[in-house]
């Protein structure tokens, strides 16, 4: 299965973390990571490389400082890492078929084969909404983005890419071009440019399933506590999606949202797996 990553190094702590939790509930796959950046210093990119490899995965760094053509304008505390998988398919290898990006800030908790082997139906890609966030302010949405007759908006931290009909049926100029003229529009600028572009190309997944916010699930437990508790996550959740400012690597304890546990726990793997290895490499 080919997984993709993009992200600075800032957010390399938790793509070890989200990794981790991968090659755990995966166990029977063989991996092919792609990491798009710029600026990862090559010590640390050795570290994933090291990382990714000693699990018995294949690596594979791309370094997209010249991708784009001229500066980009980022808004707020976003960085231009976030463009880089709108361009992936037209960046990556051409003998990729598809491939499944997923944000850094992500656990995996049970294996993700079906979904990743599933059909496209004609589609671009599979992604989920988080319509629970955004149908309030849908129409605003539809005016601003030039969507109107879109009833979703799309979120971007779990996307399957139907790489060769990507391809075949659209170019990277298209991004470019809607990058510059609507980046004083843009608020979520990589999931605005990929709604605007795509809306109509995109087959839905179940975001409970497939991409669970953490912040919400609070609140789908006291409403329906008999449906959604911790038994149910274990046994249905594939990714949990720690979206917003506050994060659990950062937060640790105060982090508020229960689900934050799961990333505590791979990162306590994590942490005791890096711990071992030193002390194997004390002792050769």
């Amino acid at each position: 299965m080919n997984l993709l990553f993009t992200l600075n190094e800032n957010y390399l702590d938790p793509l070890f973390t989200a990794l981790c939790s991968i090659f755990r509930s995966n166990d029977k796959e063989k991996m092919t990571i792609y990491l798009m950046h710029q600026n990862i210093p090559q010590n640390r990119i050795i570290e994933v490389d090291r990382f990714i490899r000693g699990n018995g995965h294949t690596f594979f760094p791309i370094d997209c400082k010249k991708l784009f053509s001229e500066e980009v304008v980022i808004n707020r505390y976003y960085s231009i890492e976030m463009y880089y998988r709108l361009l992936a398919p037209f960046v990556l290898p051409i003998e990729i078929d598809r491939i499944l990006y997923l944000d850094p800030d992500i656990i995996n908790l049970r294996s993700f084969s079906t979904f990743y082997e599933q059909d496209f139906e004609g589609k671009l890609f599979v992604a989920t909404t988080h319509d629970y966030a955004t149908k309030w302010i849908q129409p605003i949405n539809n005016l601003r983005l030039g969507t109107l007759s879109s009833e979703d908006y799309f979120n971007t931290g779990v996307i399957l890419m139907n790489l060769t009909l990507i391809r075949s049926t659209r170019n990277r100029e298209e991004i470019i071009t809607a990058i510059k003229i609507n980046k004083n529009r843009l608020v979520l600028p990589d999931q605005d440019i990929f709604n605007h572009l795509y809306w109509k190309d995109v087959k839905e997944a179940d975001w409970r399933i497939y991409n669970l916010d953490a912040r919400f699930y609070s609140q789908l437990k006291r409403v329906f506590p008999r449906k959604f508790s911790i038994e149910w996550v274990e046994e249905k959740v594939v990714f949990i999606h720690y979206c917003g400012k506050h994060k659990p690597w950062i937060e640790r304890e105060s982090y508020r949202h229960e689900l934050g546990g799961y990333y505590h726990y791979f990162e306590d793997i994590l942490k005791q797996e890096n711990e071992l290895n030193l002390m194997i490499e004390d002792n050769e």
